[in-house]
């Protein structure tokens, strides 16, 4: 009998050291790729707006952006419906299939929302954001409820870690 408790002592350790392994990668899989010494977007109204929270951040893809980010003066903003990475992109027709799409050419367009300020459109008229190829946000998007809110300026801005393109810098060769 004390054999066979062993046994299944073991076995739950086993079982339990496997759950927390395959919850530890998910959780490391589920991880932002914002730069942490550049998270930072910024509206007069809003205040800052952080990419990269201590409870949630963004995530950049090839083709869109996910994630939940923070405005210490409005609170979080969702930046889209779909929360399982890969390939995606938001129609921005209805209530379940909004956010913020990226075309290869670095330009973002599409809604993010916040229950506290509504609607941010990502390509407005008269303005817009794209993030170029070393991964720098820049330029506005407009908040229905909060005005311009700026990607980039003196001392902070937003950058991501995710690179989908390869940079080929000229080689100089001098005789």
């Amino acid at each position: 009998m004390k054999t066979n408790i062993r046994t299944h002592t073991r076995y739950l350790a086993i079982l339990l050291a496997a759950a927390l392994v395959i919850l530890g990668f998910t959780v490391a899989l589920a991880d932002g790729n914002i730069d942490p010494a550049h998270q930072y977007a910024w509206n007069t109204s809003a205040g800052w707006i952080n990419f990269k929270s201590p409870m949630s951040e963004a995530t950049v893809y090839k083709d869109h952006l996910e994630g939940i980010i923070w405005g210490e003066n409005i609170g979080w903003i969702r930046l889209g419906s779909h929360v399982d990475g890969g390939a995606f992109t938001y129609a921005n027709t209805a209530a379940d299939n909004y956010g913020v799409n990226r075309t290869p050419d670095g330009k973002l367009s599409g809604y993010a929302w916040g229950t506290n300020v509504g609607w941010i459109n990502f390509n407005p008229p008269s303005g817009g954001v794209t993030i170029d190829p070393l991964g720098v946000f820049d330029g506005y998007a407009w908040g229905e409820n909060v005005g311009w809110i700026k990607f980039k300026g003196s001392g902070y801005g937003v950058v991501t870690k995710f690179r989908d393109t390869v940079i080929f810098l000229p080689v100089v060769i001098h005789n």
